[in-house]
């Protein structure tokens, strides 16, 4: 079959903008009336479904491969493996969940970007449990802080946005550093450990950006000052800063 279906008028309408990332990804309302997510490429475009699986592909009915074998699995119960096969089709629709879960962010949509990292992280448990392969599981595995890292992300600038509410985003960065820290090792794992260490690096410059948005309390002014006031060699506002340490203690 031939197809003269050229999408030149549909580029030019909808110019790449290499300097305003977030200008190259729009929600749209699709024929059918279902919301689309659309990112203009430098050479075309990419459309994903907003809901349910990235390309809309419904494996043997069911909203994803995951849950088809999910649904195997109550079937079977203990008898269920994921074949070689199995590994490869989930291993390639994270990747889809992925793309779309970082599209989501880019356009401060935590909400969505939640439930696709929540999707991934319920895919790991469910290689760990039923995989046949470990080195497919490994792979999976390595990408853990990174999912992790995007997650954490997403739930505070979601409190930050939605409820202006800086001190619990900051509890909960604070507390996902420790839980990345504390994932079990992966020895002679080098994505593993860079992964890890990217992501523990993006939490803290996020927490150092919220902490700097926090107003400064009296206390932390007055300790300030009495820096200043002993670098300056002036003791005697030094001591009068003290004292007013000390009443407020």
């Amino acid at each position: 079959m031939s197809y003269n279906k050229d999408i030149s008028s549909l580029l030019q309408d909808w110019e790449y903008q290499e300097e305003k990332e977030d200008k190259n990804i729009r929600r749209i309302q699709g024929s059918n009336g279902r919301e689309l997510l659309q990112v203009r490429l430098p050479l075309g475009v990419e459309q994903y479904e907003i809901h349910g699986r990235p390309d809309g592909v419904k494996p043997e009915g069911f909203e994803s491969w995951l849950d088809h074998y999910y649904f195997l699995a109550q079937q079977f119960g203990q008898e269920f493996v994921l074949d070689h096969e199995a590994l490869e089709r989930l291993c390639n629709e994270s990747l889809l969940y992925y793309n779309r879960y970082l599209l989501f962010f880019q356009i401060q949509e935590f909400e969505l970007c939640i439930r696709d990292t929540s999707r991934n992280l319920r895919l790991l448990k469910f290689i760990r449990d039923y995989a046949e392969d470990a080195k497919q599981l490994e792979f999976l595995e390595q990408y853990r802080p990174y999912i992790l890292r995007m997650q954490i992300m997403a739930k505070a600038l979601l409190k930050v946005k939605r409820d202006q509410d800086i001190p619990n985003a900051l509890r909960l960065l604070k507390a996902g550093v420790d839980e990345i820290n504390n994932l079990p090792e992966m020895p002679d794992n080098e994505i593993f450990d860079f992964e890890r260490a990217r992501s523990l690096r993006s939490l803290q410059e996020l927490i150092d950006q919220l902490e700097d948005q926090l107003p400064v309390s009296q206390e932390d002014e007055l300790k300030k000052e009495l820096d200043q006031a002993i670098q300056s060699e002036d003791y005697e506002k030094a001591a009068e800063i003290r004292d007013q340490l000390q009443k407020l203690e």
